[in-house]
């Protein structure tokens, strides 16, 4: 597969996903005279989210031979926004999501692992969050998880060595994305974050294999 192939389908999936998570979202967005959840019309949606149906109905399609939804980033906020949710929570594939709860449950059993716990404590306080120590802090956290592998080793396929070094540079990158002291994000939330990092690199990497 071309590099050109593969961002086109990451962008038809994502897309995709974008569509579904927007409507799963309206069913719930609204509430009953009672309180409990209840589905938010197109209209209402539009409305909430300050643009025309028209406009709306554009980037929600439905037809199978509509092109893919392609909204900016003004688009998805204001869609965000009348949902109620995180403007990330609308791009998550399926894999994503999955990623999140390996990575949380790994986490968990992680932490019965003398190893793991050690190393938890060493990175809670952790005194310099630049983007290069965050990254080399889960590549730390992947060796022991092992989800970071040596990607040189020569007994190995020269495929499975270019999956490793994928799938560490997309760990490192992750973790380098973090907002680390902004807005509440801490060291302390370091063990559980790397920890879901480390997850997502492999994923994102197999899936973009």
């Amino acid at each position: 597969m071309t590099e050109a192939t593969e961002e086109g389908a990451l962008f038809r999936d994502t897309s995709r996903c974008f569509v579904e998570a927007v409507r799963r979202s309206m069913r719930v967005a609204s509430e009953d005279d009672s309180g409990s959840p209840d589905a938010l019309t197109q209209t209402e949606l539009a409305e909430r989210a300050l643009m025309s149906r028209s406009t709306l109905a554009k980037y929600l399609g439905g037809r199978s031979d509509e092109a893919p939804a392609n909204p900016d980033l003004d688009i998805i906020c204001r869609l965000a926004h009348a949902v109620g949710v995180p403007p990330a929570i609308l791009l998550m594939r399926p894999q994503d999501w999955a990623s999140l709860g390996s990575g949380m449950l790994t986490f968990l059993q992680a932490m019965s692992d003398p190893k793991f716990t050690a190393m938890a404590t060493e990175l809670q306080m952790l005194e310099s969050t630049t983007s290069q120590r965050i990254a080399e802090a889960a590549l730390r956290v992947g060796r022991l998880l092992k989800t970071v592998e040596n990607e040189k080793d020569s007994r190995v396929s020269q495929e499975l060595r270019d999956f490793r070094h994928a799938s560490n540079v997309s760990i490192a990158t992750t973790a380098a994305s973090i907002p680390f002291r902004m807005d509440g994000v801490a060291t302390s939330h370091l063990p559980a974050l790397l920890t879901i990092c480390s997850i997502l690199g492999t994923t994102t990497a197999r899936t973009n294999q």
